[in-house]
């Protein structure tokens, strides 16, 4: 009896030994040693954006996201501040633009979809979005409206954003999109756009 135990949890050290990645530690860059692992194929930064494509496990597209740090962070729960991070990303061949909130609980529901955006010195506009999956974000996640969203945004050189959280704080963050239009590039051609 005694053995079968320590069989047993030497055969449950051996299945635990190889800890998985943490859920914020990034994918290995992919090499012959990680044939159908999650890997990054391609990471980049241009001005302000970091570029990362991203290989499936298993069969489905490669996946490009790039992304922008705001310039001041937003209030998050228990007093805790992070920046937003402005996303533009091809998953499976669609085109997506997203503004992630860090910790603040964001919703499609009523006026809290509607994301306020001003590009250099233009007018406000508002902009009817959804929220993500994990209310972190807002969105467009459909190509037909995020392309020419993003389409619009080259040749600037800010972005100005306000959306109201669920929780009703408002949420204000600014990004540098400047050189949008060379380093979305990778994307378009992912996306077939």
């Amino acid at each position: 009896m005694r053995l079968s135990r320590t069989a047993v949890v030497c055969a449950l050290f051996m299945i635990w030994g190889a800890a998985p990645l943490a859920a914020d530690e990034p994918p290995p860059d992919c090499s012959a040693e990680t044939v159908g692992v999650h890997c990054v194929e391609m990471r980049d930064v241009i001005g302000p954006w970091a570029i990362e494509e991203v290989v499936p496990p298993v069969g489905s597209q490669n996946a490009l996201q790039m992304s922008s740090t705001s310039f001041q962070p937003l209030p998050g729960i228990f007093g805790r501040e992070e920046e937003a991070t402005l996303i533009l990303s091809c998953v499976e061949n669609t085109t997506r633009f997203e503004v992630r909130f860090g910790e603040n609980f964001m919703s499609d529901i009523g006026d809290f979809a509607t994301l306020i955006y001003k590009v250099d010195d233009q007018a406000p506009v508002a902009l009817a979005t959804q929220a993500s999956e994990d209310n972190t974000a807002l969105g467009l996640y459909v190509g037909t409206q995020a392309i020419p969203f993003i389409v619009s945004l080259f040749g600037a050189e800010r972005l100005f954003i306000s959306a109201t959280a669920f929780t009703g704080r408002t949420l204000t963050a600014s990004f540098s999109i400047e050189g949008l239009e060379a380093a979305v590039s990778p994307l378009r051609t992912l996306c077939n756009w």
